[in-house]
């Protein structure tokens, strides 16, 4: 940001930072050779006294600008706005210190000097007029802002005078190795998006800030963006607080992150379902729709921006265009970029329009061909100018005039910051408290539109509008009209009381809790624990006693055996969650124990039945669902399960902060608690899908990603939640889908909850988690002998005779054989098993594998002639090579075309996002070659 160089009397030396100053603010002032701590106390202009102007008053008397009526002045106010005429091009700013002593200076520069006064001059759209005031005695610095704004030139034509430089190649970016692109020049995107007085520009993984008032780089305000799964940013929206980017290529989700810091927050991400490996580009919203460009279909394709569910009647056929990439709309048009001609070979650049509603093209609202465009990519319009990017490798960013409309280019509110945007019409903003009073400031971007407030001004001889604020919320909606065109923007302004004190906190801690056969390093603090027992413990003693006589505590599951003393809990293979609440009044806390017991070995004589197929124990013991599904080998989906416990363990462990966050911080508000509703009996076995529903005590604060994705509705491998969808669009009822991995039973589990701060916190608005974990049991399919004659317990066609003997002499065999074999070698849990390749017709090549034991999302397939050398996933398939993308649930595809007779070889892996949206992939598999067949 540029320093104010301050004139006057004293050193010239001293500067005030451009920073916009509000009422009671203040600024660091230079002084002589040293900095000083600013003091509070400037005198307001019109105070009634007859001293002379203390020291530190740094307040003007007056202010105007020629030629531009922002109302009247007063030293109070520090904000106003304004429109004029085309044809007014230059201002003379007049400004005077209430303290004669004080220096003044204005921004920006003199741009006459051989004329009286100072000169600004003015370009079409938005411009900034800055004066400083600094104290006699350098102690205080007060600053005054007037934005006005010029009525644009000619709609669609080109505003020379708001052109920005990019500045890529420069020694900010040459010397920072994030920015080291120096093979083909970089990824530069171009995406735009802005508010205020910043535009945010996409350049690789990183966002640029420019400022609109100099149109220089805000280097101090870039930032990378965590998460992005891969170099570029294809898209960008924000609601100004939450930053939605598109990673284009071969992606399906558009990634939320923090503005401004590029902090994840992987609860707002949207998934947009789209099959394929889609291209996604350009993003805008309305804010409850997101429009996203398809690369593929050229279509605008329609998206809730909360449920993340497709709106079909919204979506717009761009029809005949080339490289659709940019978005941004008024709300009633919205325009696309493009660019005409094959990738690489643009032609020219172009934006056209379309109308929101019913998709059709507006040609008159459109900006032509642009060809001294190579590329045209993002764009947006503060409503009287529209910037756009220049592909990649551009030089600048081209400013033009936008048509008449009755949008709005400024809006402020003093003492408060509105993240203002013209195609933003909802705002919240909160003043500090005891601010009775605050100035609303309003400019058109066309100065014939007539702009009004739903409350009347308190004081009419000052500009802006005055607004007495009563305690709690005042809303005030902004109307401006131009001809047929009525924009109304509305203010929700906060001047809460300040919250009452908390109540003392009540203890729920334990004093102790002990589970039989397992060594707990127990912490009254600690709230999460992770334990093995052995395969033949079926049932542990849980013991729990609370520091605080007058709590409750309970413990979950029920008790196995209500008879005896102690709280006895049964154990089934696998992951068991063994939850201990205990409860103060209205307040909770909750301790988790996961208790994973192991599968039995085949060679083991009492489970031996149980690692084959489910097997009947011969004591009327049926542990079927908890083995490992009827395979001899128990190790796989088992260890996988445990593995996924500790790591949950481990994930509520990182993610503790140590203070209590679940509601026993003495708030006095009810504990958030879980269930589920409408179970059924059973599933119906691997490749279906159930639909159970999950009810919380309190309405939630997140979205249906983290409840699908985010590990709040958790069940066991290889099970997952594929869809979350809020019931009559509750957000304390949800219909959880689930994919079934296989036939065994599975659990359905919420967890507790500790705390709100991580990114994937199931919380309600007010900051309190789920206190209780609740968890549900769903048999499998039944796989019973119906004869009538059958064993108890036996399953499926290996029934056993009533001396507990197999019927099949020779399966008998076969399986006491099985311990002998040799076992497969072991892979990790997301790696590929083999791969073949058959070509069965002439021209074709069927490529197979064995999946991963965790689930993908999709799959990379890379194919090549083996005279050839593959091609990266960004590179356009060619004859005799090319990449596919199959989906998560694929396990083989089939390459056509090819040269018949001809040997090809392929490589395949496994693409999986973690539950912060990051990809990540398998490792290669080992390149597998065959020869296509041809017709003899």
């Amino acid at each position: 940001m540029n320093d104010w160089a301050v004139s006057g009397g004293g050193d010239s030396g001293a500067a005030v930072p451009d920073a916009r100053v509000r009422r009671g603010a203040l600024a660091r002032w230079g002084a002589l050779a040293a900095a000083v701590v600013l003091a509070a106390g400037a005198v307001p202009a019109g105070a009634q006294s007859t001293d002379p102007p203390a020291a530190d008053d740094a307040s003007l008397s007056s202010l105007s600008l020629s030629g531009v009526d922002f109302g009247g002045f007063s030293g109070e106010v520090l904000v106003y706005a304004a429109n004029v005429a085309g044809d007014v091009s230059a201002t003379t700013v007049t400004a005077t210190a209430t303290n004669s002593s004080a220096e003044v200076s204005i921004l920006p520069t003199d741009a006459d000097a051989d004329t009286d006064g100072h000169q600004v001059s003015l370009a079409p759209g938005r411009n900034w007029v800055r004066v400083s005031v600094g104290s006699a005695d350098a102690t205080v610095a007060q600053q005054y802002t007037v934005v006005v704004v010029r009525d644009p030139g000619p709609a669609m034509t080109r505003n020379t005078d708001k052109d920005i430089a990019y500045a890529y190649g420069s020694e900010e970016f040459t010397t920072n190795p994030d920015y080291d692109w120096s093979e083909g020049g970089g990824p530069f995107t171009g995406m735009l998006w802005g508010e205020g007085t910043t535009l945010w520009m996409s350049d690789g993984r990183h966002l640029l800030a420019y400022d609109l008032e100099s149109g220089l780089a805000q280097g101090d305000l870039h930032y990378p963006v965590a998460g992005m799964p891969r170099d570029m940013i294809n898209g960008l929206w924000s609601d100004g607080t939450t930053m939605w980017a598109s990673p284009g290529h071969h992606f399906s989700e558009v990634i939320a992150h923090e503005l401004g810091t590029g902090k994840r927050t992987g609860d707002a991400d949207l998934d947009t379902g789209l099959c394929c490996e889609p291209q996604l580009r350009g993003l805008w919203s309305d804010g409850e729709t997101m429009w996203v460009v398809e690369k593929d279909s050229q279509d605008l394709l329609a998206i809730g921006l909360e449920d993340g569910e497709r709106r079909h009647d919204s979506d717009i056929d761009l029809g005949d265009i080339d490289h659709a990439a940019g978005l941004w709309s008024d709300g009633k048009t919205i325009w696309v970029t493009a660019s005409r001609g094959p990738f690489g070979e643009a032609e020219y650049g172009e934006i056209r329009a379309y109308d929101l509603e019913s998709g059709e093209r507006v040609p008159e609202l459109g900006f032509g061909e642009l060809d001294y465009m190579w590329r045209t990519t993002g764009i947006w319009s503060d409503g009287a100018t529209m910037w756009a990017a220049e592909g990649r490798w551009g030089t600048q960013i081209w400013a033009f005039n936008m048509p008449q409309s009755g949008l709005l280019s400024w809006l402020d509110v003093s003492d408060a910051h509105v993240p203002f945007a013209a195609d933003r019409f909802e705002y919240s903003v909160q003043v500090p408290l005891g601010v009775s009073r605050v100035t609303l400031s309003a400019a058109a971007a066309f100065s014939d539109s007539e702009v009004s407030f739903s409350v009347a001004d308190a004081d009419s001889d000052v500009g802006g509008v005055q607004v007495d604020l009563v305690e709690g919320l005042n809303t005030v909606v902004v109307t401006s009209v131009n001809g047929d065109d009525t924009r109304t923007y509305t203010l929700r302004i906060d001047a809460g009381a300040p919250p009452p004190p908390l109540p003392p906190p009540l203890g729920t801690e334990l004093s102790s809790l002990a589970v039989s056969g397992v060594e707990l390093t127990f912490s009254a603090d600690r709230l999460t624990y992770a334990a093995e027992v052995a395969a033949d413990v079926e049932s542990v003693t849980v013991s729990a006693v609370a520091a605080d006589e007058r709590a409750s505590v309970t413990v979950l599951p029920a008790d196995a055996d209500p008879v005896a003393d102690a709280h006895q809990v049964s154990l089934s293979v696998g992951a068991n969650v063994v939850t201990v609440t205990v409860v103060v009044g209205e307040v909770m806390r909750t301790y988790t124990v996961l208790l994973t017991r192991p599968a039995g070995t085949s060679d083991d004589s009492t489970d031996s039945d149980e690692a084959v197929g489910g097997e009947s124990d011969g004591e009327g013991n049926d542990d079927s669902d908890e083995a490992v599904g009827g395979e001899s080998d128990g190790e796989g989906p088992v260890s996988l399960q445990q593995e996924e416990a500790e790591e949950l363990v481990a994930a509520e462990q990182r993610s503790e902060s140590g203070s209590e966050s679940d509601g026993s911080d003495g708030s006095g508000l009810p504990a958030l608690t879980a269930s589920f509703e409408e179970l059924p009996d059973a599933h119906s076995g691997a490749g279906t899908d159930l639909v159970v529903r999950a009810r919380f005590s309190e309405p939630l604060a997140v979205s249906y990603v983290t409840m699908r994705d985010g590990g709040a509705v958790f069940v066991q491998s290889p099970h997952r939640v594929v869809k979350a969808k809020r019931v009559e669009g509750r957000s304390d009822l949800w219909d959880i889908t689930i994919r079934v991995g296989d036939d065994r039973r599975l659990s359905v589990t919420v967890f507790k909850g500790s705390g709100c701060d991580g990114e994937h916190a199931v919380c309600t608005a007010d900051g309190r988690p789920v206190s209780q974990a609740a968890q549900v049991f769903i048999e499998g399919p039944d796989t019973s002998d119906d004869s009538g004659d059958g064993a108890e317990g036996s399953s499926g066609s290996e029934a056993s005779d009533a001396d507990g003997e197999q019927q099949d002499g020779e399966q008998q065999d076969g399986e006491q054989q099985a311990p002998e074999q040799q076992a497969p070698e072991a892979r990790a849990g997301n790696e590929i098993g083999a791969v073949t390749l058959s070509s069965e017709a002439p021209g074709e090549l069927t490529v197979s594998w064995e999946a991963p034991r965790l689930a993908p999302y999709g799959y990379r397939v890379m194919w090549a002639r083996d005279d050839l050398d593959y091609l990266s996933y960004w590179q356009p398939d060619e004859t005799n090579r090319g990449n596919l993308w199959p989906t998560g649930d694929a396990t083989s595809v089939t390459l056509t075309g090819l040269d018949e007779g001809a040997t090809y070889k392929v490589q395949t892996r496994a693409r999986f996002h973690d539950v912060q949206g990051k990809v990540s992939s398998s490792p290669w598999t080992t390149e597998t070659t065959a020869t296509v067949a041809h017709i003899r």
